[in-house]
């Protein structure tokens, strides 16, 4: 009995979704549990919040910074080989970070190995989703990318727990390997769709010089400085105030898990209220979660301020892939994410070690939270013209799902 093209098609097209949610679970859940080695690593090399912050900085900076790069190889030559590299390289980074007694050493496995790592698995991952899917790319990118808070939550609280009966460098060898291995199963379930060796080239210098880019651009950037600041010292921040370190690794994770919420929440509402509203209204509960942490000072309060923020933070971070389709098309997708995607990096460059110098020098975690208050205003007063930009249905093109 034959198979139906058309179902072999879709469950392609699926399992092309599970590879890259298991991606992003992957370099994400990985990247966003800096903040609960910050204290360990920084005490073990005897170096400050800022330069700390610094490192942070160089791993987010190459994860976005390449992302052009990474996603152009993947619309030229396929995604699987560049996640494949990546499964190979964090794998290495991370176990030959857990043996190196150097800080510079490890700038250079943990900062340069891991950024580079994440940047081959995100973006060419995605790119194939957006390519596969026309009817139902808000969800399945919305699927797709709630890996990311998946794996946040599952991270964060497991590297704490391992942190404190092994210590950090066998916690970062633990994950070395169960990266390699996971990452290696995403790239063999990548497939491209079955047009992809018709594909035109696209030049997308001109979108890039457009206003709804720039507006894009900017939002998201800022939207980053709030996010990356928040993760990289909640943690630090909550132990200030006594909570033991498994707990405040925990606020990271609800982080997480209330980032899925955003990611297919707000994503499964666009239908009915529209894209561009939902992804507007992302960034105002991204704000509002701020005000909640301005005004903590108990575990109770930072949980509710990880819950609204993981909300607002998943919401942007699912629904800017479809957004960025709708009003540019999918063609050159993977360049084009790759691009707006180094916001993040010009975040992390600025955000977190603004943030550190601040804190060593008035000895004042309350500084952080200001940082992240006043970039995530200027957030929302990026995204709300872009919402006069409409999808141009001429540039979309039909794909299998």
């Amino acid at each position: 009995m034959s198979q139906n093209p058309k179902t072999t098609l879709g469950l392609q097209a699926w399992l092309v979704v599970a590879a890259a949610f298991l991606g992003a679970f992957v370099s994400f859940g990985v990247t966003y549990t800096f903040g609960v080695f910050l204290r360990p690593i920084a005490n073990t090399f005897h170096v400050t919040h800022a330069v700390m912050s610094v490192l942070f900085a160089v791993i987010a900076a190459l994860t976005f910074f390449l992302a052009p790069i990474t996603g152009e190889l993947a619309d030229h030559h396929g995604s699987r080989p560049v996640v494949a590299f990546g499964a190979v390289l964090m794998c290495v980074a991370l176990v030959a970070t857990g043996r190196v007694h150097s800080f510079w050493l490890l700038m250079l496995t943990y900062g340069g190995g891991l950024g580079t790592a994440a940047a081959c698995i995100y973006i060419p991952a995605i790119s194939d989703v957006g390519e596969w899917f026309v009817k139902r790319r808000d969800i399945a990118m919305g699927i797709a990318i709630s890996g990311i808070g998946c794996g946040t939550l599952v991270a964060a609280p497991l590297s704490a727990i391992l942190i404190n009966r092994y210590g950090w460098r066998t916690a970062m060898e633990v994950f070395g390997w169960a990266s390699g291995v996971l990452l290696l199963v995403s790239a063999a379930l990548l497939s491209p769709p079955p047009d992809s060796g018709e594909k035109k080239e696209v030049a997308i210098s001109t979108e890039l010089r457009t206003p709804a880019f720039m507006l894009l651009y900017i939002s998201l950037m800022f939207a980053g400085v709030a996010v990356y600041v928040s993760l990289v010292y909640m943690p630090a921040y909550a132990a200030d105030i006594g909570i033991p370190r498994v707990a405040a690794a925990a606020v990271i994770g609800y982080i997480g898990a209330a980032s899925v919420v955003g990611r297919l929440g707000l994503n499964a509402l666009a239908p009915r209220f529209g894209l561009m509203f939902m992804y507007q209204l992302a960034y105002g509960i991204l704000l509002v979660s701020f005000a909640l942490w301005l005004t903590a000072h108990s575990y109770a309060a930072l949980v509710l301020f990880g819950i609204v923020m993981g909300v607002g933070y998943g919401g942007i971070a699912a629904m800017a892939p479809p957004v960025a389709a709708a009003i540019f098309g999918v063609a050159g997708l993977g360049e084009l994410l790759g691009i707006m995607f180094t916001g993040f990096g010009l975040a992390c460059i600025v955000g977190p070690p603004l943030a550190g110098v601040l804190v060593d020098y008035t000895h004042d975690f309350k500084w952080p939270v200001l940082v992240a208050a006043g970039a995530a205003v200027l957030a929302l007063a990026f995204v709300i013209p872009l919402g006069k930009y409409k999808a141009e249905p001429a540039k979309e093109r039909a794909t299998a799902a």
